[in-house]
């Protein structure tokens, strides 16, 4: 009994040896993968559908899924990315050059720039040493650019194959977990899909109406003649991301650039369209696209959003309301485990 005893204390030590080891080998990729899994779970409808149609061969449906996901997201997310550059440094030029706005007949960096120097001399007198010391920077870290660059693109292609396993053998690893686990099967089958509905809620419910309100507000900011619409679009997108915000916070201001340059009738009508188009998208397609077994208060979604954020970076966004709706499903779970 005590050999017994001593080796599984011997194969406890390995295998928490072995985890350990394992997270720091995974741990460079290890939000690929998770943004892998919010993707298949997103996906995986499609995925099913697709391979049900070409006779129930996953591997090719995992296959055309992934050419489906990337024509529908990362090619326009390029070109997207191409014009809201492009307008970012033509709005640059515009606040650089003289006779273009109402700060007396001068650039707005111009004019930021004098005010600087009445208000704090000595940092405009240093203003060309620090730019020279900014560009120095730039060119002594290229080095750490680039390799940023390449992990980039080395993320990217370790989540496309992530993305194709788990859609192409997502059951496996299901199966895999619930013979791993030792909870019960049932309890194991309530925290997968708690933890699945919380992450499509999370990218269906907030992240795509946001990207449609972006877009249905570009629209707009295009048709009534709001300077760089793709740019103001990319920031409506932002700001709806964040809950109880709205996007009416930057469609307002638009309104009144046009009141305040005589455009009376655009104000009106882009003030009508950011009502009854951009903000009613919210009020249609959030009932539609938020799953509706996930039963958290919206503000403790909201807390586990920017706490998550601040903890995890971009990815707390996803992986906050995740480990907040897992304490949730485990609290669930307590009461059932214990009550015999």
């Amino acid at each position: 009994m005590a050999d017994k005893r001593l080796q599984i204390t011997t194969l406890f030590i390995l295998l928490g040896i072995a985890l350990i080891l394992a997270f720091f080998i995974f741990r460079p990729y290890l939000y690929p993968i998770i943004l892998a899994a919010v993707f298949a779970v997103v996906f995986g409808p499609m995925h099913r559908e697709i391979s049900k149609f070409i006779g129930g061969r996953e591997g090719i449906g995992a296959l055309l899924t992934l050419i489906i996901v990337f024509l529908i997201i990362f090619i326009p997310l390029y070109f997207f990315g191409a014009k809201v550059f492009q307008e970012s440094r033509s709005m640059y030029q515009y606040l650089s050059e003289p006779g273009r706005n109402v700060f007396e007949g001068e650039g707005v960096i111009t004019y930021i720039q004098g005010k600087i120097a009445n208000y704090a001399p000595s940092f405009s007198s240093n203003a060309n040493q620090y730019a020279k010391q900014g560009i120095d920077w730039v060119f002594n870290n290229l080095g750490s650019v680039f390799s940023g660059v390449t992990q980039v693109v080395i993320g990217l292609i370790i989540m496309f194959l992530s993305l194709f396993f788990f859609l192409k053998d997502g059951n496996k690893f299901r199966e895999a977990l619930f013979a791993y686990s030792p909870l019960e099967d049932r309890f194991d089958k309530q925290i997968l899909n708690t933890l699945a509905s919380t992450a499509s809620s999370v990218v269906r419910g907030t992240l795509v109406i946001s990207i449609i309100q972006g877009i249905l507000a570009g629209i707009g900011f295009w048709i009534f003649g709001i300077p760089n619409p793709a740019l103001w679009g990319l920031v409506l997108v932002l700001v709806a991301l964040i809950p109880a915000v709205g996007a009416m916070i930057v469609i307002i201001p638009a309104v009144l650039y046009l009141f305040f340059n005589g455009n009376l009738l655009f104000a009106l009508g882009l003030l009508l369209w950011g009502i009854f188009f951009v903000s009613m998208a919210d009020n249609i397609l959030r009932p539609i696209l938020i799953e509706k077994t996930v039963n958290i208060h919206p503000f403790i979604i909201f807390l586990s959003v920017i706490g998550g954020i601040q903890f995890f970076g971009p990815m707390g966004f996803i992986l906050g309301p995740i480990i907040i709706s897992l304490l949730f499903t485990l609290f669930c779970i307590y009461p059932e485990l214990f009550k015999k």
